[in-house]
């Protein structure tokens, strides 16, 4: 596509399961546990990932792509990314969401869906020099924000366009009489 070479997953990154953990170690605060989907399932006393670090959902959501900013506890069937070689963490994120299709493609369907390693492990994907890795990070980070954040981006837009188009309606609307000589 760009001239970057087609890499595998397993060629820049080892894919690992989370540590179980089980209901009764579940607190109402801590750090946040992801086990079957994006929303964490409970929190817990300690953690097993530093942050700022992809994982996939293999079992329940099996597919949906994560990134954690913060400390977190990955339990079994959240599978994350070790010893990357050449590869931004985030990058892999933002990677890893284009593939969402061929990774939803590839989950059995059974009572609980399932994605395995393999799998992932064997997804293709481009990998630019890691300075150009960086500056897509830094451009999907701001698109993400102008789409997502409150306070910034596409809600403040439309309350820009909002306003905007008050003024022209009243600017309109307000007919002025013309006096006649």
């Amino acid at each position: 596509m760009f001239g970057y070479a087609p890499v595998r997953l397993f060629e820049v990154a080892t894919v690992n399961r989370g540590v179980r953990v089980v209901k009764k170690q579940l607190l109402n605060d801590g750090y946040p546990v992801f086990q079957n989907a994006l929303a964490p399932m409970g929190f817990h006393s300690e953690y097993n990932r530093n942050g700022e670090e992809t994982y996939i959902i293999s079992a329940g959501a099996a597919g949906e792509v994560g990134y954690s900013k913060d400390r977190f506890w990955a339990a079994d069937d959240c599978l994350v990314f070790d010893n990357l070689k050449g590869v931004v963490n985030k990058f892999l994120y933002y990677t890893l969401l284009n593939q969402s299709d061929y990774l939803y493609r590839n989950v059995r369907k059974a009572s609980i869906p399932r994605l395995s390693r393999e799998v992932i492990e064997k997804t293709t994907i481009l990998l630019p020099a890691e300075e150009k890795q960086r500056e897509i990070v830094d451009v999907m980070d701001r698109f993400d924000r102008l789409c997502n954040d409150i306070s910034d981006g596409l809600p403040a837009e439309i309350e820009a366009r909002q306003k905007q188009y008050e003024y022209y309606r009243d600017k309109l609307l307000s007919f002025k009489e013309k006096k006649c000589v």
